[in-house]
């Protein structure tokens, strides 16, 4: 099990399912933890963890304006001083096949998948290059990976561009002591999926599983914090499919 003593780490899309997991497994594990993304839900969440406010702390922002983002980085240092690892959950997913989707659902998709991403790491990995050393963990998606089942064509795209970003990112920082690294997930039982299944479709997907089940959030934070530990250190650009066998 690893361990994150001493360690700050930034989480994206904190508030729920993927990344309200990650969160709460560095908390428990010894880091300190910054709850980034929209709505209230963000703070409560940061209180659930640690009802202290000690290590942990939640940060209400829109991740697609770059103002908001280098704020929220500025505040991580004053409180903790340091940036050691940053996660990408964030993201919004929506359906629709390409005579469906309008171009204000495509930019949507792209600017709070692909742009939130960008922004992050620009800002993270600026501070992490002052200590030449971070982990960047950016979550894309099976649906970028391969295809998606439930998700539309505009997510596909943004997931898969995230990958590209990745390997193209990691080996620009690879000498600052950065590692950034892609988790792909397959579908997750997290609200931002239920929203989008019924009990039917959920039936059917776990029949194409071969491991016959939905992951749960806590199983693809595992592999995350994996990503995010010294275990990966000689890991750059890759990507990681948890995806119950969907090849």
């Amino acid at each position: 099990m690893q361990t994150f003593l001493g360690k700050v780490a930034i989480v994206t899309g904190g508030g729920s399912g993927i990344g309200k997991a990650t969160a709460n497994l560095f908390f428990e594990r010894g880091a300190s933890v910054v709850v980034a993304g929209r709505g209230e839900k963000i703070k409560a969440t940061a209180k659930e963890i640690d009802p202290s406010g000690k290590r942990v702390f939640g940060v209400e922002l829109d991740l697609s304006r770059e103002e908001e983002v280098k704020k929220m980085v500025e505040e991580t240092i004053k409180k903790f001083g340091q940036v050691d690892i940053l996660v990408n959950t964030a993201g919004t997913s929506s359906g629709g096949k390409i005579d469906e989707i309008t171009v204000e659902q495509w930019d949507m998709i792209n600017r709070n998948n692909g742009l939130a991403t960008f922004l992050c790491c620009k800002y993270a990995i600026a501070e992490m290059k002052k200590r030449k050393y971070g982990k960047v963990v950016n979550v894309s998606s099976i649906a970028g990976r391969f295809r998606g089942m439930t998700s539309g064509l505009h997510y596909a795209y943004a997931k898969s561009g995230i990958i590209g970003f990745t390997r193209q990112l990691g080996a620009e920082v690879a000498k600052f002591g950065i590692n950034v690294n892609v988790m792909a997930p397959s579908q997750t039982m997290t609200p931002m999926l239920r929203a989008l299944i019924n009990d039917d479709i959920e039936k059917e997907l776990n029949a194409k599983i071969p491991l016959g089940y939905i992951a749960k959030p806590e199983q693809q934070a595992e592999v995350i914090l994996f990503l995010s530990s010294d275990a990966a250190s000689y890991m750059v650009g890759a990507t990681i499919d948890v995806n119950g066998g969907q090849f």
